[in-house]
């Protein structure tokens, strides 16, 4: 994570609201799970960082086969990493889709309209 933990000699209360969030994900990490969830992993982090957990993720995927749940808000963040995408709205599954460019366009029809009921309300 860009080498701004390590050797900070600092704890971690005292960090920035960025490191403390990516001393989580590491801690989540670092047991190479076979299942992990993360919520809004994507949260506090500068853009290379995201690249970077992107990366990690990618690659405990592909070498741990681990499976993971990642909830977010950020539709670009989860349709580079997710196989399948479920949309849930109060805790009921909206959609349960493969990932794929018809997926991402339901999913933005869905919020187009979302937003349409809105403004006329």
């Amino acid at each position: 994570m860009n080498g701004e933990i390590l050797d900070q000699k600092k704890y971690i209360r005292n960090l920035s609201t960025g490191n403390k969030h990516k001393t989580g994900i590491i801690g989540a990490l670092i047991s190479g799970p076979e299942v992990l969830v993360l919520d809004e992993p994507f949260n506090f982090l500068d853009p290379s960082s995201q690249i970077n957990l992107k990366q990690i993720l990618r690659n405990l995927n592909a070498e741990n086969n681990c499976t993971m749940i990642i909830s977010s808000h950020n539709l670009n963040h989860i349709t580079e990493l997710c196989a399948r995408i479920v949309l849930l709205e109060k805790g009921r599954i909206l959609m349960d889709l493969k990932n794929d460019n018809e997926a991402v366009q339901k999913i933005e029809a869905y919020f187009n309209l979302q937003s349409t009921v809105k403004n006329e309300k």
